[in-house]
């Protein structure tokens, strides 16, 4: 997966394919770093009571899954399905009582994917 976007030209030197590979995997422990500091700054948010923070750190969150995901050589698009099932999973065990209290789950569900 890491190799889709190197294309091997005539000639191509196999140091150029390393650089590459070793460029894609810092870009991921670079994004791993971030999701760990985003989940931080959603911790220190809830904590002094910043809405701010709060907001700043689930908004990193979302967006690093997305570029992580990439990186890791999976579109968009797939990690979009595989979120809804999984939100209908956790929807249908609602171990955490989210569904059954507030409807959070199938208020996000109608949300991210709404019927027309």
């Amino acid at each position: 997966m890491y190799f889709e976007e190197i294309q091997l030209e005539e000639g191509a030197a196999l140091e150029n394919i390393e650089v590459d590979v070793v460029k894609g995997l810092r870009a991921i422990e670079e994004l791993k770093v971030s999701l760990i500091q985003a989940q931080w700054l959603i911790q220190h948010g809830t904590l002094s009571g910043s809405e701010t923070e709060m907001l700043q750190g689930l908004a990193d969150l979302v967006g690093m899954s997305y570029l992580m995901a990439r990186r890791l050589g999976f579109d968009f698009s797939r990690l979009d399905r595989v979120l809804l099932q999984r939100l209908e999973e956790i929807k249908t065990t609602d171990e955490m009582n989210l569904e059954k209290q507030w409807g959070d789950l199938s208020l996000l569900l109608s949300y991210l994917a709404p019927e027309d």
